[in-house]
Protein backbone atom coordinates (compact mmCIF):
# COMPACT_ATOMS: atom_id res chain seq x y z
CA UNK A 1 0.00 0.00 0.00
CA UNK A 2 1.23 3.48 -0.84
CA UNK A 3 2.03 5.70 2.14
CA UNK A 4 -0.77 8.12 2.90
CA UNK A 5 -3.35 6.17 0.88
CA UNK A 6 -6.41 4.59 2.48
CA UNK A 7 -7.24 0.96 1.81
CA UNK A 8 -10.28 2.00 -0.21
CA UNK A 9 -8.14 4.33 -2.33
CA UNK A 10 -5.58 1.57 -2.79
CA UNK A 11 -8.16 -0.96 -3.92
CA UNK A 12 -10.19 1.31 -6.15
CA UNK A 13 -7.46 3.53 -7.56
CA UNK A 14 -7.50 7.24 -8.23
CA UNK A 15 -8.32 9.43 -11.18
CA UNK A 16 -6.06 12.34 -10.36
CA UNK A 17 -4.00 13.64 -13.24
CA UNK A 18 -4.13 12.74 -16.90
CA UNK A 19 -1.75 11.95 -19.72
CA UNK A 20 -2.70 13.50 -23.02
CA UNK A 21 -2.60 11.03 -25.91
CA UNK A 22 -3.63 11.64 -29.51
CA UNK A 23 -6.07 9.62 -31.61
CA UNK A 24 -5.54 5.95 -32.26
CA UNK A 25 -5.22 3.81 -35.39
CA UNK A 26 -3.24 1.48 -37.65
CA UNK A 27 -0.97 3.50 -39.92
CA UNK A 28 -1.20 1.25 -42.96
CA UNK A 29 -4.98 0.98 -42.71
CA UNK A 30 -5.33 4.72 -42.27
CA UNK A 31 -3.26 5.36 -45.36
CA UNK A 32 -5.11 2.86 -47.52
CA UNK A 33 -8.79 3.47 -46.69
CA UNK A 34 -10.72 6.39 -48.09
CA UNK A 35 -12.27 8.56 -45.42
CA UNK A 36 -9.92 7.37 -42.69
CA UNK A 37 -8.26 10.06 -40.60
CA UNK A 38 -6.82 7.79 -37.92
CA UNK A 39 -3.20 8.27 -36.94
CA UNK A 40 -1.18 6.40 -34.32
CA UNK A 41 -1.28 7.95 -30.86
CA UNK A 42 1.54 9.98 -29.38
CA UNK A 43 3.39 9.09 -26.22
CA UNK A 44 5.71 12.01 -25.64
CA UNK A 45 7.71 12.42 -28.83
CA UNK A 46 6.76 8.97 -30.07
CA UNK A 47 3.92 7.22 -31.83
CA UNK A 48 2.72 3.70 -31.08
CA UNK A 49 2.86 1.05 -33.81
CA UNK A 50 1.78 -2.59 -33.68
CA UNK A 51 3.33 -5.56 -35.42
CA UNK A 52 4.38 -9.19 -35.34
CA UNK A 53 8.10 -9.94 -34.99
CA UNK A 54 7.91 -13.76 -34.98
CA UNK A 55 5.86 -15.71 -37.51
CA UNK A 56 6.20 -18.81 -39.68
CA UNK A 57 5.00 -20.20 -43.00
CA UNK A 58 5.85 -22.99 -45.46
CA UNK A 59 9.31 -21.48 -45.85
CA UNK A 60 10.65 -23.61 -43.03
CA UNK A 61 8.34 -26.31 -41.70
CA UNK A 62 5.06 -24.46 -41.04
CA UNK A 63 2.09 -23.85 -43.38
CA UNK A 64 0.86 -21.11 -45.68
CA UNK A 65 2.56 -19.47 -48.64
CA UNK A 66 5.18 -16.77 -48.26
CA UNK A 67 3.37 -14.10 -50.28
CA UNK A 68 0.10 -14.74 -48.43
CA UNK A 69 1.82 -14.05 -45.09
CA UNK A 70 3.11 -10.68 -46.28
CA UNK A 71 -0.27 -9.75 -47.76
CA UNK A 72 -2.05 -10.57 -44.49
CA UNK A 73 0.50 -8.60 -42.48
CA UNK A 74 0.17 -5.54 -44.70
CA UNK A 75 -3.64 -5.70 -44.40
CA UNK A 76 -3.75 -5.14 -40.64
CA UNK A 77 -0.30 -4.52 -39.11
CA UNK A 78 2.19 -1.65 -39.07
CA UNK A 79 5.28 -3.87 -39.22
CA UNK A 80 6.13 -7.52 -39.73
CA UNK A 81 9.19 -9.72 -39.36
CA UNK A 82 9.01 -13.04 -41.13
CA UNK A 83 11.25 -15.46 -39.20
CA UNK A 84 11.55 -18.85 -40.94
CA UNK A 85 13.01 -21.80 -39.08
CA UNK A 86 16.75 -21.65 -39.69
CA UNK A 87 18.84 -24.08 -37.64
CA UNK A 88 18.96 -26.33 -34.57
CA UNK A 89 22.55 -27.15 -33.68
CA UNK A 90 21.83 -29.58 -30.83
CA UNK A 91 18.76 -31.32 -32.24
CA UNK A 92 18.28 -34.88 -31.03
CA UNK A 93 16.87 -38.06 -32.47
CA UNK A 94 13.25 -38.45 -31.48
CA UNK A 95 10.33 -40.87 -31.54
CA UNK A 96 9.17 -41.79 -35.06
CA UNK A 97 12.03 -39.80 -36.56
CA UNK A 98 10.10 -36.55 -36.22
CA UNK A 99 13.33 -34.55 -36.33
CA UNK A 100 13.23 -35.00 -40.12
CA UNK A 101 10.42 -32.43 -40.28
CA UNK A 102 12.71 -29.81 -38.78
CA UNK A 103 15.81 -30.81 -40.70
CA UNK A 104 13.93 -30.70 -43.99
CA UNK A 105 12.46 -27.34 -43.04
CA UNK A 106 15.90 -25.83 -42.43
CA UNK A 107 16.90 -26.84 -45.96
CA UNK A 108 13.78 -25.20 -47.38
CA UNK A 109 14.69 -21.97 -45.58
CA UNK A 110 18.23 -22.03 -46.97
CA UNK A 111 17.00 -22.68 -50.50
CA UNK A 112 14.31 -20.02 -50.45
CA UNK A 113 16.11 -17.33 -48.45
CA UNK A 114 16.56 -15.12 -51.56
CA UNK A 115 12.76 -15.21 -51.99
CA UNK A 116 12.32 -14.06 -48.40
CA UNK A 117 14.58 -11.05 -48.96
CA UNK A 118 12.85 -10.22 -52.21
CA UNK A 119 9.46 -10.29 -50.46
CA UNK A 120 10.81 -7.96 -47.75
CA UNK A 121 11.97 -5.47 -50.40
CA UNK A 122 8.71 -5.73 -52.31
CA UNK A 123 6.40 -5.08 -49.36
CA UNK A 124 8.46 -2.58 -47.36
CA UNK A 125 6.88 0.87 -47.62
CA UNK A 126 8.28 3.25 -44.97
CA UNK A 127 5.51 5.33 -43.45
CA UNK A 128 2.86 2.74 -44.37
CA UNK A 129 4.18 -0.75 -43.66
CA UNK A 130 7.61 -1.98 -42.56
CA UNK A 131 8.91 -5.43 -43.51
CA UNK A 132 11.85 -6.86 -41.54
CA UNK A 133 13.96 -9.92 -42.45
CA UNK A 134 14.92 -12.51 -39.85
CA UNK A 135 15.08 -16.18 -39.00
CA UNK A 136 14.85 -18.51 -35.99
CA UNK A 137 17.63 -20.40 -34.20
CA UNK A 138 16.71 -23.31 -31.94
CA UNK A 139 18.70 -24.71 -29.05
CA UNK A 140 17.76 -27.48 -26.66
CA UNK A 141 20.31 -26.32 -24.09
CA UNK A 142 20.29 -22.53 -24.53
CA UNK A 143 16.75 -21.69 -25.64
CA UNK A 144 15.35 -20.33 -28.89
CA UNK A 145 16.05 -16.93 -30.45
CA UNK A 146 14.87 -15.16 -33.56
CA UNK A 147 17.19 -12.64 -35.17
CA UNK A 148 15.97 -9.43 -36.83
CA UNK A 149 18.07 -7.54 -39.38
CA UNK A 150 18.04 -3.76 -39.91
CA UNK A 151 18.40 -4.07 -43.71
CA UNK A 152 17.29 -6.43 -46.44
CA UNK A 153 20.94 -7.32 -47.05
CA UNK A 154 20.72 -10.17 -44.55
CA UNK A 155 22.35 -13.58 -44.41
CA UNK A 156 20.72 -16.80 -43.24
CA UNK A 157 23.65 -18.43 -41.46
CA UNK A 158 24.11 -21.41 -39.18
CA UNK A 159 25.97 -21.26 -35.90
CA UNK A 160 26.69 -24.05 -33.43
CA UNK A 161 27.96 -21.53 -30.87
CA UNK A 162 25.69 -18.87 -29.35
CA UNK A 163 28.58 -16.48 -28.64
CA UNK A 164 29.58 -16.53 -32.31
CA UNK A 165 25.94 -15.98 -33.28
CA UNK A 166 25.68 -12.99 -30.91
CA UNK A 167 28.89 -11.53 -32.35
CA UNK A 168 27.50 -11.97 -35.86
CA UNK A 169 24.36 -10.11 -34.79
CA UNK A 170 26.40 -7.20 -33.39
CA UNK A 171 28.47 -6.96 -36.56
CA UNK A 172 25.29 -6.70 -38.63
CA UNK A 173 23.37 -4.36 -36.31
CA UNK A 174 20.84 -7.11 -35.69
CA UNK A 175 18.69 -7.88 -32.64
CA UNK A 176 18.18 -11.37 -31.16
CA UNK A 177 14.96 -11.98 -29.21
CA UNK A 178 14.59 -14.96 -26.83
CA UNK A 179 11.14 -16.53 -27.07
CA UNK A 180 9.01 -19.05 -25.15
CA UNK A 181 11.58 -18.53 -22.37
CA UNK A 182 9.61 -20.30 -19.62
CA UNK A 183 10.37 -23.80 -20.85
CA UNK A 184 12.55 -25.83 -18.47
CA UNK A 185 16.27 -25.20 -18.82
CA UNK A 186 17.64 -27.97 -21.03
CA UNK A 187 14.30 -28.30 -22.80
CA UNK A 188 14.52 -25.22 -25.06
CA UNK A 189 14.06 -22.87 -22.12
CA UNK A 190 16.09 -19.64 -21.99
CA UNK A 191 19.55 -19.97 -20.47
CA UNK A 192 20.25 -16.43 -19.30
CA UNK A 193 23.78 -17.23 -18.27
CA UNK A 194 24.38 -16.72 -21.99
CA UNK A 195 22.17 -13.65 -22.46
CA UNK A 196 23.87 -10.64 -24.02
CA UNK A 197 21.67 -7.57 -23.31
CA UNK A 198 23.55 -5.54 -25.91
CA UNK A 199 22.11 -7.69 -28.68
CA UNK A 200 18.98 -8.92 -26.80
CA UNK A 201 17.35 -5.86 -25.17
CA UNK A 202 13.81 -7.33 -25.18
CA UNK A 203 12.17 -10.68 -24.53
CA UNK A 204 9.03 -12.23 -26.01
CA UNK A 205 6.84 -12.60 -22.93
CA UNK A 206 3.74 -13.90 -24.75
CA UNK A 207 2.95 -15.87 -27.92
CA UNK A 208 0.76 -18.78 -28.98
CA UNK A 209 2.87 -20.83 -26.54
CA UNK A 210 1.38 -18.88 -23.61
CA UNK A 211 2.37 -16.28 -21.04
CA UNK A 212 5.84 -16.25 -19.43
CA UNK A 213 5.20 -13.38 -16.97
CA UNK A 214 5.18 -15.74 -13.99
CA UNK A 215 4.31 -19.39 -13.35
CA UNK A 216 0.74 -18.72 -12.17
CA UNK A 217 -0.20 -16.02 -14.65
CA UNK A 218 -3.10 -16.28 -17.08
CA UNK A 219 -2.52 -18.31 -20.26
CA UNK A 220 -0.21 -21.13 -19.14
CA UNK A 221 2.03 -23.08 -21.51
CA UNK A 222 -0.29 -25.86 -22.79
CA UNK A 223 0.06 -25.98 -26.58
CA UNK A 224 3.31 -27.94 -26.93
CA UNK A 225 4.73 -31.25 -25.71
CA UNK A 226 7.32 -29.72 -23.39
CA UNK A 227 6.31 -29.18 -19.78
CA UNK A 228 4.59 -26.02 -18.54
CA UNK A 229 6.22 -22.87 -17.18
CA UNK A 230 9.33 -23.33 -15.08
CA UNK A 231 9.37 -20.76 -12.27
CA UNK A 232 13.06 -19.96 -12.71
CA UNK A 233 12.55 -19.13 -16.39
CA UNK A 234 9.71 -16.65 -16.03
CA UNK A 235 9.93 -12.90 -16.44
CA UNK A 236 9.53 -12.27 -12.70
CA UNK A 237 12.51 -14.45 -11.93
CA UNK A 238 14.65 -12.77 -14.60
CA UNK A 239 13.78 -9.32 -13.20
CA UNK A 240 14.54 -10.46 -9.65
CA UNK A 241 17.93 -11.73 -10.83
CA UNK A 242 18.78 -8.25 -12.10
CA UNK A 243 18.17 -8.69 -15.82
CA UNK A 244 16.90 -5.51 -17.46
CA UNK A 245 14.73 -6.47 -20.40
CA UNK A 246 11.95 -4.83 -22.32
CA UNK A 247 8.90 -6.89 -23.26
CA UNK A 248 7.16 -7.65 -26.52
CA UNK A 249 4.70 -10.28 -27.69
CA UNK A 250 4.42 -11.90 -31.10
CA UNK A 251 2.43 -14.80 -32.48
CA UNK A 252 4.95 -17.58 -33.25
CA UNK A 253 2.05 -18.67 -35.45
CA UNK A 254 2.58 -21.72 -37.72
CA UNK A 255 -0.31 -21.11 -40.13
CA UNK A 256 1.41 -18.25 -41.92
CA UNK A 257 -0.97 -15.66 -40.41
CA UNK A 258 0.91 -12.67 -38.94
CA UNK A 259 -0.92 -10.83 -36.19
CA UNK A 260 -3.41 -13.60 -35.43
CA UNK A 261 -5.82 -12.35 -32.77
CA UNK A 262 -5.10 -13.55 -29.20
CA UNK A 263 -1.65 -14.89 -30.21
CA UNK A 264 0.36 -11.77 -29.35
CA UNK A 265 1.55 -8.47 -30.83
CA UNK A 266 4.52 -6.19 -30.24
CA UNK A 267 3.95 -2.48 -29.62
CA UNK A 268 6.78 -0.01 -30.16
CA UNK A 269 7.10 3.68 -29.31
CA UNK A 270 8.85 5.07 -32.38
CA UNK A 271 9.40 8.45 -34.00
CA UNK A 272 8.01 7.21 -37.31
CA UNK A 273 7.12 4.04 -39.17
CA UNK A 274 10.51 3.03 -40.51
CA UNK A 275 12.79 0.08 -39.87
CA UNK A 276 15.36 2.39 -38.32
CA UNK A 277 12.87 3.85 -35.86
CA UNK A 278 11.50 0.43 -34.90
CA UNK A 279 15.00 -0.86 -34.19
CA UNK A 280 15.73 2.21 -32.12
CA UNK A 281 12.60 1.52 -30.05
CA UNK A 282 13.62 -2.11 -29.53
CA UNK A 283 17.18 -1.18 -28.52
CA UNK A 284 15.92 1.35 -25.97
CA UNK A 285 13.11 -0.97 -24.75
CA UNK A 286 10.38 1.52 -25.67
CA UNK A 287 8.12 -1.46 -26.15
CA UNK A 288 5.17 -3.25 -24.68
CA UNK A 289 3.26 -6.48 -25.24
CA UNK A 290 -0.41 -7.20 -25.94
CA UNK A 291 -2.17 -10.53 -26.31
CA UNK A 292 -4.77 -9.47 -28.88
CA UNK A 293 -6.62 -6.18 -28.52
CA UNK A 294 -4.35 -3.23 -29.28
CA UNK A 295 -4.55 -1.70 -25.85
CA UNK A 296 -2.89 1.69 -25.60
CA UNK A 297 -0.43 2.05 -22.72
CA UNK A 298 1.45 5.06 -21.45
CA UNK A 299 3.39 4.48 -18.27
CA UNK A 300 5.95 6.93 -16.87
CA UNK A 301 7.95 7.39 -13.68
CA UNK A 302 9.05 10.99 -13.04
CA UNK A 303 8.48 11.63 -16.75
CA UNK A 304 10.63 8.68 -17.88
CA UNK A 305 9.12 6.36 -20.49
CA UNK A 306 8.86 2.59 -20.28
CA UNK A 307 12.22 0.89 -20.79
CA UNK A 308 14.15 3.69 -19.09
CA UNK A 309 16.75 3.55 -16.33
CA UNK A 310 16.80 6.52 -13.97
CA UNK A 311 18.97 7.64 -11.06
CA UNK A 312 17.73 7.32 -7.51
CA UNK A 313 14.90 9.59 -6.50
CA UNK A 314 13.13 9.21 -3.18
CA UNK A 315 9.83 10.51 -4.58
CA UNK A 316 8.49 8.66 -7.63
CA UNK A 317 5.48 10.04 -9.49
CA UNK A 318 3.93 7.24 -11.51
CA UNK A 319 1.67 8.36 -14.36
CA UNK A 320 -0.70 5.91 -16.06
CA UNK A 321 -2.92 6.18 -19.11
CA UNK A 322 -4.64 3.12 -20.59
CA UNK A 323 -7.18 2.94 -23.39
CA UNK A 324 -8.60 -0.49 -24.18
CA UNK A 325 -10.85 -1.98 -26.84
CA UNK A 326 -13.14 -3.56 -24.25
CA UNK A 327 -14.00 -2.87 -20.63
CA UNK A 328 -10.88 -2.58 -18.49
CA UNK A 329 -11.26 -5.02 -15.63
CA UNK A 330 -8.17 -3.73 -13.82
CA UNK A 331 -4.97 -1.80 -14.35
CA UNK A 332 -2.08 -2.68 -12.04
CA UNK A 333 1.23 -1.04 -11.27
CA UNK A 334 3.80 -3.60 -10.16
CA UNK A 335 6.89 -2.75 -8.16
CA UNK A 336 9.57 -5.42 -7.84
CA UNK A 337 7.07 -8.02 -9.17
CA UNK A 338 4.39 -7.20 -6.57
CA UNK A 339 1.23 -5.17 -7.13
CA UNK A 340 1.70 -1.67 -5.77
CA UNK A 341 -1.60 -0.20 -6.96
CA UNK A 342 -4.82 -1.39 -8.61
CA UNK A 343 -7.40 0.59 -10.53
CA UNK A 344 -10.80 -0.88 -11.47
CA UNK A 345 -12.42 1.04 -14.38
CA UNK A 346 -15.01 -1.70 -15.00
CA UNK A 347 -16.51 -1.15 -11.54
CA UNK A 348 -17.44 2.46 -12.18
CA UNK A 349 -21.19 2.79 -11.73
CA UNK A 350 -23.42 2.56 -14.85
CA UNK A 351 -24.91 5.96 -14.07
CA UNK A 352 -21.48 7.38 -14.84
CA UNK A 353 -21.88 6.50 -18.52
CA UNK A 354 -21.36 9.48 -20.73
CA UNK A 355 -22.21 10.10 -24.38
CA UNK A 356 -19.72 12.96 -24.58
CA UNK A 357 -16.90 10.57 -25.59
CA UNK A 358 -16.89 7.80 -28.22
CA UNK A 359 -18.25 4.38 -27.31
CA UNK A 360 -16.97 0.97 -28.39
CA UNK A 361 -19.17 -1.38 -30.41
CA UNK A 362 -17.89 -4.91 -31.07
CA UNK A 363 -19.42 -6.97 -33.88
CA UNK A 364 -18.37 -10.61 -33.50
CA UNK A 365 -19.22 -13.26 -36.07
CA UNK A 366 -18.53 -16.90 -36.80
CA UNK A 367 -20.41 -19.05 -34.29
CA UNK A 368 -21.35 -22.15 -36.22
CA UNK A 369 -21.45 -25.94 -36.38
CA UNK A 370 -18.70 -27.75 -34.53
CA UNK A 371 -16.81 -30.81 -35.83
CA UNK A 372 -18.94 -33.24 -33.81
CA UNK A 373 -21.74 -32.51 -36.32
CA UNK A 374 -19.44 -33.50 -39.22
CA UNK A 375 -19.80 -29.97 -40.60
CA UNK A 376 -16.45 -28.33 -41.15
CA UNK A 377 -17.55 -25.85 -43.79
CA UNK A 378 -15.93 -22.45 -44.21
CA UNK A 379 -18.41 -19.59 -44.01
CA UNK A 380 -17.75 -16.50 -46.15
CA UNK A 381 -18.89 -13.20 -44.67
CA UNK A 382 -19.60 -9.93 -46.47
CA UNK A 383 -20.61 -7.50 -43.74
CA UNK A 384 -21.96 -3.97 -44.13
CA UNK A 385 -22.19 -1.82 -40.99
CA UNK A 386 -23.84 1.59 -41.20
CA UNK A 387 -24.10 4.25 -38.51
CA UNK A 388 -26.90 6.83 -38.62
CA UNK A 389 -26.73 9.84 -36.34
CA UNK A 390 -23.15 9.13 -35.29
CA UNK A 391 -19.59 9.15 -36.56
CA UNK A 392 -17.19 6.24 -36.93
CA UNK A 393 -13.83 7.43 -35.58
CA UNK A 394 -11.70 4.28 -35.48
CA UNK A 395 -11.73 0.54 -36.06
CA UNK A 396 -9.81 -2.40 -34.64
CA UNK A 397 -9.85 -5.71 -36.49
CA UNK A 398 -9.74 -8.99 -34.56
CA UNK A 399 -8.78 -11.44 -37.29
CA UNK A 400 -7.35 -14.78 -36.23
CA UNK A 401 -5.15 -17.34 -37.91
CA UNK A 402 -7.55 -20.18 -38.72
CA UNK A 403 -8.80 -21.67 -40.86
CA UNK A 404 -5.82 -21.89 -43.19
CA UNK A 405 -6.86 -20.72 -46.66
CA UNK A 406 -4.63 -19.60 -49.51
CA UNK A 407 -7.23 -17.62 -51.44
CA UNK A 408 -9.47 -16.00 -48.86
CA UNK A 409 -8.50 -12.82 -46.95
CA UNK A 410 -9.90 -11.04 -43.90
CA UNK A 411 -9.98 -7.35 -44.74
CA UNK A 412 -11.76 -4.04 -44.52
CA UNK A 413 -12.74 -3.14 -48.07
CA UNK A 414 -14.63 0.12 -47.49
CA UNK A 415 -14.66 2.67 -44.71
CA UNK A 416 -16.09 6.12 -44.17
CA UNK A 417 -17.36 8.12 -41.20
CA UNK A 418 -20.74 6.36 -41.43
CA UNK A 419 -19.93 3.03 -43.04
CA UNK A 420 -17.73 -0.05 -42.73
CA UNK A 421 -17.61 -3.04 -45.05
CA UNK A 422 -15.72 -6.19 -44.04
CA UNK A 423 -15.02 -9.35 -45.98
CA UNK A 424 -13.98 -12.34 -43.91
CA UNK A 425 -14.32 -16.10 -43.39
CA UNK A 426 -14.74 -18.40 -40.39
CA UNK A 427 -14.77 -22.10 -39.53
CA UNK A 428 -14.28 -24.11 -36.36
CA UNK A 429 -11.08 -25.60 -37.71
CA UNK A 430 -7.37 -24.90 -36.99
CA UNK A 431 -8.46 -22.30 -34.45
CA UNK A 432 -6.40 -20.94 -31.59
CA UNK A 433 -8.06 -22.17 -28.38
CA UNK A 434 -10.93 -23.62 -30.49
CA UNK A 435 -12.58 -20.22 -30.85
CA UNK A 436 -14.11 -19.83 -34.29
CA UNK A 437 -15.19 -16.19 -34.16
CA UNK A 438 -13.57 -13.07 -35.57
CA UNK A 439 -14.60 -9.47 -34.90
CA UNK A 440 -14.33 -5.79 -35.67
CA UNK A 441 -14.56 -3.14 -32.96
CA UNK A 442 -15.89 0.29 -33.89
CA UNK A 443 -15.17 3.44 -31.96
CA UNK A 444 -18.20 5.65 -32.59
CA UNK A 445 -19.21 9.09 -31.41
CA UNK A 446 -22.98 9.00 -30.94
CA UNK A 447 -25.95 9.26 -28.58
CA UNK A 448 -28.87 7.07 -27.49
CA UNK A 449 -30.69 7.76 -30.79
CA UNK A 450 -27.73 6.74 -32.95
CA UNK A 451 -28.73 3.75 -35.03
CA UNK A 452 -26.45 0.96 -36.26
CA UNK A 453 -27.53 -1.45 -38.98
CA UNK A 454 -25.60 -4.60 -39.80
CA UNK A 455 -26.51 -6.08 -43.18
CA UNK A 456 -25.03 -9.30 -44.52
CA UNK A 457 -24.53 -9.94 -48.21
CA UNK A 458 -23.00 -13.31 -47.38
CA UNK A 459 -23.59 -15.98 -46.15
CA UNK A 460 -27.20 -14.86 -46.60
CA UNK A 461 -29.07 -11.58 -46.91
CA UNK A 462 -30.17 -10.76 -43.35
CA UNK A 463 -29.86 -7.62 -41.23
CA UNK A 464 -30.04 -6.35 -37.68
CA UNK A 465 -30.72 -2.79 -36.51
CA UNK A 466 -30.36 -1.38 -33.01
CA UNK A 467 -30.16 2.04 -31.43
CA UNK A 468 -27.26 2.88 -29.15
CA UNK A 469 -29.82 3.30 -26.40
CA UNK A 470 -30.79 -0.34 -26.84
CA UNK A 471 -27.17 -1.50 -27.11
CA UNK A 472 -26.28 0.37 -23.92
CA UNK A 473 -28.57 -2.07 -22.11
CA UNK A 474 -28.05 -5.34 -24.01
CA UNK A 475 -26.22 -6.93 -26.89
CA UNK A 476 -28.20 -8.52 -29.72
CA UNK A 477 -27.74 -11.57 -31.94
CA UNK A 478 -27.92 -11.95 -35.70
CA UNK A 479 -28.81 -15.40 -37.04
CA UNK A 480 -28.17 -16.42 -40.63
CA UNK A 481 -30.74 -19.23 -40.46
CA UNK A 482 -32.04 -22.00 -38.27
CA UNK A 483 -29.64 -24.07 -36.17
CA UNK A 484 -26.88 -24.99 -36.97
CA UNK A 485 -26.38 -22.05 -39.35
CA UNK A 486 -23.75 -19.43 -38.45
CA UNK A 487 -24.57 -16.52 -36.16
CA UNK A 488 -23.12 -13.19 -35.07
CA UNK A 489 -23.53 -10.65 -32.29
CA UNK A 490 -23.52 -6.92 -31.64
CA UNK A 491 -22.05 -6.70 -28.15
CA UNK A 492 -23.28 -4.33 -25.49
CA UNK A 493 -21.68 -0.88 -25.77
CA UNK A 494 -18.57 -0.05 -23.78
CA UNK A 495 -18.40 3.52 -22.53
CA UNK A 496 -15.30 5.68 -22.26
CA UNK A 497 -15.43 5.53 -18.45
CA UNK A 498 -15.00 1.76 -18.68
CA UNK A 499 -12.43 1.42 -21.49
CA UNK A 500 -10.14 4.30 -20.46
CA UNK A 501 -8.38 5.27 -17.27
CA UNK A 502 -5.65 7.74 -16.42
CA UNK A 503 -4.27 8.63 -13.02
CA UNK A 504 -1.14 9.36 -11.02
CA UNK A 505 0.26 7.55 -8.01
CA UNK A 506 3.08 8.60 -5.68
CA UNK A 507 5.60 6.13 -4.30
CA UNK A 508 8.40 6.82 -1.82
CA UNK A 509 11.42 4.54 -1.48
CA UNK A 510 14.56 4.73 0.64
CA UNK A 511 16.70 3.35 -2.17
CA UNK A 512 18.21 0.36 -0.38
CA UNK A 513 18.04 -1.56 -3.65
CA UNK A 514 17.28 -1.00 -7.32
CA UNK A 515 13.55 -0.98 -8.05
CA UNK A 516 11.59 -1.75 -11.18
CA UNK A 517 8.04 -0.75 -12.03
CA UNK A 518 5.81 -1.95 -14.85
CA UNK A 519 2.18 -1.72 -15.85
CA UNK A 520 -0.26 -4.58 -16.46
CA UNK A 521 -3.72 -4.03 -17.96
CA UNK A 522 -6.44 -6.70 -18.02
CA UNK A 523 -9.63 -6.31 -20.05
CA UNK A 524 -12.96 -7.98 -19.24
CA UNK A 525 -12.55 -10.17 -22.35
CA UNK A 526 -9.25 -11.50 -20.90
CA UNK A 527 -6.97 -9.60 -23.29
CA UNK A 528 -3.85 -8.26 -21.56
CA UNK A 529 -1.05 -5.75 -21.98
CA UNK A 530 2.29 -5.37 -20.18
CA UNK A 531 4.65 -2.41 -20.35
CA UNK A 532 8.41 -2.70 -20.32
CA UNK A 533 9.71 -1.83 -16.86
CA UNK A 534 11.26 1.42 -15.67
CA UNK A 535 14.25 0.89 -13.38
CA UNK A 536 15.25 3.23 -10.54
CA UNK A 537 18.82 2.89 -9.28
CA UNK A 538 19.52 2.49 -5.55
CA UNK A 539 20.63 5.41 -3.44
CA UNK A 540 24.35 6.09 -3.51
CA UNK A 541 26.16 3.67 -1.26
CA UNK A 542 23.21 1.24 -1.06
CA UNK A 543 23.33 -2.35 -2.29
CA UNK A 544 22.09 -2.82 -5.86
Amino acid sequence: MIPGMTRREFLKGTTAGSLSLASWGHAGLAASLAGSSSVPPRVGDYRVYFGDLHNHSSVGYAQGSLERAFEIARNHLDFFAFTPHGYWHDIGRYENGIEKKWLDGFEVTQKRWPEVLEMVRRFDRPGQFVAIPGFEWHSTSLGDYHILFPTAEAECVRFDDLRRFQQFAKEHGAIMIPHHPANRLGHRGANFDWLDPEVSPVIEVYSEWGNAEHDRAAYPYIRHTEGGRWTKNTLHHFFAQGHRLGVIASTDDHLGYPGGYREGLAAVLATDLTREAIFDALRHRRTYAVTGDRIRLDFQVNGRLMGSEMPYAKQRDLAVSVTGWDQLDRVEILKNNRVLHRNFPMDRVPSGRSWERPVLLRFEYGWGPWPALSMTRTCDWDIDIRVQGGRLEDVQTCFQAGPLDETRRDKIVERSAEHLRVQSFTALRQQFEDISTKAVVLKVRGNPETRVTVSLRRPTAVSLAQTFGQLAESGEMLFTGDFPKESAMLHRLVFHEHYHTSYQVADVDDGEQANWYYLRAVQANKQLAWSSPIWVEPARGANA
